[in-house]
């Protein structure tokens, strides 16, 4: 039986030594978001193109310094237009919009003070009310981003933030790395699908659909290859038929080593199986095996059937499998130190459990709370939750109350209590 840890190094071992070739291709910027850039991104234009008002006012010579000042008019027709400063003279100017040339800094409203019209002018005159500094509420050409600067790196995932940076460096498309898409398929005899009229002794595949979802999640496409029935020349024909389309399969059910699939993959496929049992509940019969067909390397998840253990091993392995297979980053996850509120029963094998953390102002750490899986999970306990416990194994002794223990952060949590768990008065949503 291996250890995590060692199962994770032997994931990243197996994917340094076989790693595919990256296929690319160009999307449109609008197409882009959750994709992985797949190059350098500098930007061709600076922003601002111009020196810009970063508060509504007016636009003056320092060298003027307090004082009253002739306000000139804009081209009512194109109030971009360039407009010459003169000694003694304004010109008023909203947030974002260009500063005349001539300008060294723009006095914001609040620091003037407005003079209607003098005896024989009918010119509007304002009087400076401050000294005005040089560049005072200017912002310089290329402040937020420099011509050639990079704007975005390869392996990058794109969010709104890149989306941004990258429409504002003047992209229309990018390249991104090609979402090969991933096969999942169930085995069982006793599987139905979701919203069909249970056959007595029959429950609802969810594994396949949480995966999918799962996957899509993360910015990955998948295959759906349905159910298969737990028996060998079946099982075969499905993956055969999966591996004619997709390079990494996932598969839940029949993962026990009484089960079928170590024998169909050692068998059928003269697969290498580089660990199927794994120290970890729940997931102990976790397979992660390779095999090639026709010059291709060909890759197999094979999770437990039980959908708690399907869920939670996805999380730890397969992304991080994946995210470093097509990505090249590590998908290491925020470890936080969390202080236990409620003791857990712990398990021979290290114990993975969901929990949701909450933070409160008498205690500048994360708590831990039992969703109702103080002894054994149950599938009820991932709603809500945006961490993975991490228990030891019982051997290595208990895991008190205000004790330290690590969680996997899988989401941003929401800063939310619920019953008053956490008797604190501290009630922030994010």
């Amino acid at each position: 039986m291996i250890s995590i840890t060692d199962a994770l190094g032997k994931i990243r071992e197996i994917i340094s030594e076989n790693k595919n070739k990256i296929i690319f291709e160009t999307v449109q910027l609008n197409d882009a978001y959750g994709r992985i850039l797949y190059e350098n991104v500098e930007s061709t234009y600076n922003l601002p193109p111009f020196n810009a008002s970063t508060k509504h006012g007016y636009a003056v010579l320092i060298t003027d310094g307090k004082g009253v000042r002739k306000v000139l008019q804009q081209d009512e027709k194109n109030t971009f237009s360039p407009m010459t400063l003169e000694p003694g003279t304004c010109v008023w100017i909203n947030s974002g919009d260009p500063v005349p040339n001539e300008a060294t800094a723009v006095v914001q409203l609040k620091d003037t003070k407005l003079i209607k019209k003098f005896e024989d002018n009918d010119d509007m005159h304002i009087e400076i009310l401050i000294q005005p500094q040089f560049n005072e509420n200017i912002k310089p050409v290329g402040y937020e981003l420099m011509k050639g600067k990079t704007v975005a790196s390869p392996y990058t995932r794109i969010g709104p933030l890149e989306i941004g940076l990258l429409a504002a460096s003047g992209r229309k498309e990018v390249i991104v790395i090609k979402n090969t898409p991933i096969g999942v398929l169930s085995i069982g005899n006793n599987l139905g699908e979701p919203g069909e009229i249970l056959t007595p002794g029959f429950t609802y595949d969810i594994n396949r659909i949480t995966l999918i979802t799962l996957l899509k999640e993360q910015g990955y496409n998948s295959l759906d290859f349905g159910i298969v029935n737990n028996m060998i020349a079946p099982i075969q024909n499905k993956i055969d038929e999966a591996l004619k389309k997709v390079d990494i399969l996932v598969t839940t059910g029949s993962t026990n080593n009484r089960d079928l699939m170590k024998n169909i993959l050692e068998e059928y496929y003269k697969a290498d199986i580089h660990f199927g049992n794994v120290n970890i509940k729940p997931g102990k019969s976790t397979i992660f095996a390779t095999c090639e067909i026709d010059n291709t390397k060909k890759y197999f998840w094979c999770l437990s059937g039980n959908p708690v253990s399907a869920v939670i091993t996805a999380r730890i392995f397969l992304l991080t499998f994946l995210n470093e297979m097509y990505f090249n980053f590590y998908t290491e996850y925020a470890i936080v130190p969390a202080s236990m509120e409620t003791e857990y029963i712990l398990h021979s094998r290290s114990r993975a459990t969901w929990t949701t953390l909450g933070w409160t102002s008498k205690k500048n750490c994360a708590l831990v709370r039992a969703r109702g899986n103080a002894i054994s999970d149950k599938l009820i306990s991932a709603i809500g939750a945006n961490a993975i416990l991490m228990l030891p194994k019982k051997e290595d002794g208990k895991v008190t109350l205000n004790s330290f223990t690590q969680a996997l952060l899988i989401k941003i949590p929401n800063i939310k209590y619920f019953n008053n768990d956490f008797n604190t008065d501290l009630k922030i949503e994010v």
